[in-house]
């Protein structure tokens, strides 16, 4: 799967789209409209590491965790897709850091610690915001709570569409 620099998500197996709920919020889908790239990593580390101790002990669970936020910070939602992006794109390779995850991996990660990463990308969403703009938690925790949404309905679909 290679992913086109004009369109980086016209090979994935949703793109955000296919979500249109309608609902246009004061959340970009892809806080890179936000945030430049670099920071936004940042951000997504600095998460990973409040959650170090909590959902993710390990090296390998912190790489999984790292991933899954910035992929749900930046509207990419299917696990067959993050385990894509994590071989492919530059920036999900650099928070894999030598991690490989299957979609399956993904997907049971994911489920088993949705609450702690649904807290986390709240925070995240928080933390990216432009200056000056207000959010309430549950504001946040309902944005949060939308993207995990879209991720569950991803992999409810079969991955060749």
């Amino acid at each position: 799967m290679n992913h086109s620099p004009e369109d980086p998500d016209n090979t994935l197996v949703f793109r955000r789209s296919d979500f249109d709920d309608g609902l246009r919020g004061e959340f970009p889908e892809d806080l890179r409209s936000w945030q430049p790239a670099v920071r936004l990593i940042r951000l997504v580390q600095d998460e990973v590491s409040v959650l170090a101790q909590n959902c993710a002990p390990s090296a390998d669970a912190r790489r999984i965790t790292a991933i899954l936020l910035w992929c749900l910070a930046t509207g990419r939602y299917a696990s067959w897709d993050i385990e894509a992006l994590c071989a492919e794109e530059p920036l999900t390779r650099h928070l894999a850091d030598g991690l490989n995850p299957s979609y399956q991996d993904i997907h049971r990660f994911r489920r088993e610690h949705e609450a702690s990463l649904t807290l986390a990308l709240a925070r995240l969403l928080n933390a990216a915001r432009p200056a000056g703009a207000a959010a309430e938690m549950d504001t946040l925790t309902a944005e949060a709570a939308r993207r995990y949404e879209r991720a569950r309905y991803a992999d409810t679909r079969p991955a060749d569409g």
